[in-house]
């Protein structure tokens, strides 16, 4: 009698144990599918992190619904096949710095963070973007060594760094894209130079009014 009801014991963990690897398969299906947009939209939602002031609420839908992440509804993101191939955050004020979490975005081909109070150093994720053609980080205060990597990006076509602090020695290579973009880019820009309000300043996070500010971001648009 206790043969038979120990049998009976184990045939009912064996089920138990099955039924768990069979949920733990759908799980492991599941994320598969997500897992390439949720990695991208958690990495995001780092970098929001280290944003420390958002003056006009720029980045207020970049969050969780429903416990879904999709970067592609978010301000100033865009996607082509459910990949973040373009962040565009010019003309926002927004304070911070960046880190290694870009390095999660490897679809990025645009990263334009023009006219904010970003500070720090460039992090060296972002020279390992092989997919990034256009890199925009004037008017900001960047310091510190730039990425050696940027050197072997074959697919850079527009470096922008003006107007930061002293980000050290440039490869002569890079030093060629930055002023070739430069004259290509910012040449366009010069009969708007004397209305477009900065962001930049030691002592605040804006300088110009709310509604400047949002005028020129949308003459940029």
């Amino acid at each position: 009698m206790y043969g038979l009801w120990g049998f009976e014991r184990l045939k009912l963990r064996m089920m138990v144990v099955m039924l768990l690897m069979l949920v733990l398969s759908l799980f492991e299906q599941n994320m598969s599918f997500s897992s390439p947009l949720n990695s991208e939209g958690l990495a995001l939602l780092r970098f929001k992190q280290r944003v420390v002031s958002d003056p006009f609420g720029a980045l207020s839908n970049w969050k969780e619904i429903d416990g879904e992440i999709d970067p592609c509804s978010w301000f100033g993101v865009e996607c082509s096949d459910e990949k973040v191939v373009i962040l565009n955050l010019k003309d926002l004020c927004l304070v911070g710095n960046l880190g290694p979490e870009f390095g999660k975005l490897e679809n990025l081909k645009s990263i334009i963070l023009r006219n904010n109070s970003f500070s720090g150093s460039i992090p060296q994720e972002i020279g390992e973007l092989k997919e990034l053609e256009v890199l925009d980080l004037g008017f900001n205060n960047f310091s510190g060594p730039f990425p050696s990597d940027f050197g072997n990006n074959l697919s850079l076509t527009t470096l922008l760094l003006d107007n930061n602090e002293f980000l050290g020695n440039l490869a002569p290579e890079i030093y060629e894209v930055k002023m070739l973009s430069e004259f290509q880019v910012d040449e366009n820009r010069l009969t708007d130079a004397a209305t477009i309000p900065s962001c930049k300043s030691s002592g605040f996070p804006c300088i110009a009014s709310i509604s400047d500010c949002y005028s020129c971001h949308m003459m940029n648009e």
